[in-house]
């Protein structure tokens, strides 16, 4: 069945019209922190259970691929370390785990299919350490018009030997939530 050539062109004319209305809107949706945890150091003088500010000059984080996750190796998991050294203002600020930050990301996996261990103070001495056994992430792509972006439902970070931690922003709105850690 042939169609006349008025038709193929109305075609033609709606097809870039709309094509033309989401290519002209500009998605600003700001996903590389979704996944992000913050953590920060109690460095307050007045808090009883405080880290010394001179421990968190160097933060040392370890990543392992957690067993059940491990489907390409045979053996161990592969172990990454960074070392993250921080001077004079720097640290009072947050450190950031993400899934290419500090650790480079590998294919696919996010930073809740790892368990971590951070190191506070020199390498052959630590003063002190925090496991984070897992993290949890549920998300979920929402759309507006023409723009789609990831938005997380639930942000839970399991530190071994305390309740779960909900780093979740209230909001809704992906905004940083941060993981206070006391000795």
């Amino acid at each position: 069945m042939l169609r006349k050539p008025l038709t193929w062109l109305l075609l033609f004319v709606v097809s870039t019209v709309m094509a033309a209305c989401c290519g002209s809107v500009a998605c600003d949706c700001q996903d590389s922190l979704d996944d992000a945890v913050f953590f920060d150091f109690n460095l307050s003088p007045t808090a009883p259970n405080r880290l010394d500010s001179a421990a968190v000059d160097t933060v040392f984080f370890v990543r392992q691929l957690l067993p059940y996750r491990d489907t390409v190796t045979t053996g161990r998991p592969a172990i990454d370390t960074v070392q993250i050294l921080r001077a004079g203002r720097e640290r009072g600020n947050s450190v950031v785990l993400n899934n290419a930050q500090p650790f480079g990301q590998r294919g696919t996996r996010k930073l809740d299919q790892y368990s971590y261990k951070i190191y506070l103070g020199k390498r052959r001495a630590p003063i002190t350490s925090f496991v984070v056994d897992s993290i949890q992430l549920r998300d979920e792509i929402r759309s507006d018009g023409c723009c789609s972006c990831n938005t997380n439902l639930k942000k839970l970070v399991f530190l071994r030997g305390r309740a779960p931690i909900d780093a979740t922003d209230p909001a809704g709105q992906d905004k940083p939530v941060p993981v206070t850690l006391n000795p």
